[in-house]
């Protein structure tokens, strides 16, 4: 899974909200022949490739439905002030957990409400900020490095 500091800027939480059913059902079914590829692996070239991407077997479920992170992500980064191009190349490991910690998130829909209404001012931190970290599990992270 790439880095979201990859996807470009104009990547918008919106996008997410209003997918239709026909591009989510694609995404899922390239999700789950990516997953199957990775599954069809030997055991230790599994593990040497979740390696390199910084996951483990258990976060294999989560990467299949973690679609999500790719768009919210982004978003968030902007939104709470942070350079997300220069936070992965400062500090990769830490961008690892972020990724991690948003691809086991079970609030993406309200999340992305709340950065697609918090995008709408640049990322102001303004009472968008406000909720978005009480619903983030990522959000002490985020305060800390904004």
């Amino acid at each position: 899974m790439p880095f979201p500091a990859s996807i470009p800027p104009n990547a918008s939480p919106i996008a997410f909200i209003r997918k239709g059913w026909c591009a989510t059902l694609l995404d899922r079914w390239r999700t789950g022949r990516q997953l199957d590829a990775l599954l069809a692996l030997e055991p230790l070239d599994r593990k040497a490739v979740l390696q390199d991407a910084g996951l483990t077997e258990a976060d294999l479920a989560a990467a299949a439905h973690g679609d999500h992170v790719q768009s919210l992500l982004p978003a968030a980064l902007v939104l709470h002030g942070i350079d997300g191009t220069s936070l992965e190349a400062d500090r990769a490991d830490l961008m690892q957990d972020l990724v991690r910690v948003c691809m086991h998130c079970r609030k993406a829909r309200a999340c992305a409400r709340i950065l697609a209404d918090g995008g709408a001012d640049g990322g102001a931190d303004g009472g968008d900020c406000a909720a978005h970290g009480r619903l983030c599990p990522n959000a002490p992270t985020l305060e800390t490095l904004g």
